[in-house]
């Protein structure tokens, strides 16, 4: 399985179709082929990259509706993966609701 294979699964687990430009952006910021094989050796720079464009990912609409044609994607697994993938590199979780103490 490619990288590009990987990250397009993992998003459509949610509901979301990658473009090309999207698989490309992930890719660069991972710096990882996205023609790679998927492996031990890539999961956390592939992740972290999946991480960081989730953000900008939920920018987006997350329904459509146009000449009967519906579609929406899953906007709260989206964050709780992301919160997950957050947790686990130890990455910021800049879109979580949660309070955050902080002592100066």
């Amino acid at each position: 399985m490619t990288v590009n294979d990987y990250i397009s699964q993992k998003f459509q687990t949610f509901g979301i179709n990658l473009s090309e430009a999207d698989l490309l952006e992930i890719s660069f910021s991972s710096e990882v082929s996205g023609e790679d094989e998927m492996g031990p050796s890539n999961i956390g720079l592939v992740s972290v990259a999946m991480a960081k464009f989730i953000p900008s990912l939920l920018l987006r609409a997350t329904s459509i509706s146009e000449n009967g044609f519906s579609m929406s994607w899953d906007t709260k697994g989206v964050k709780e993966y992301y919160s997950f993938l957050c947790k686990k590199y130890g990455l910021e979780d800049t879109l979580s609701d949660k309070p955050k103490v902080r002592f100066l």
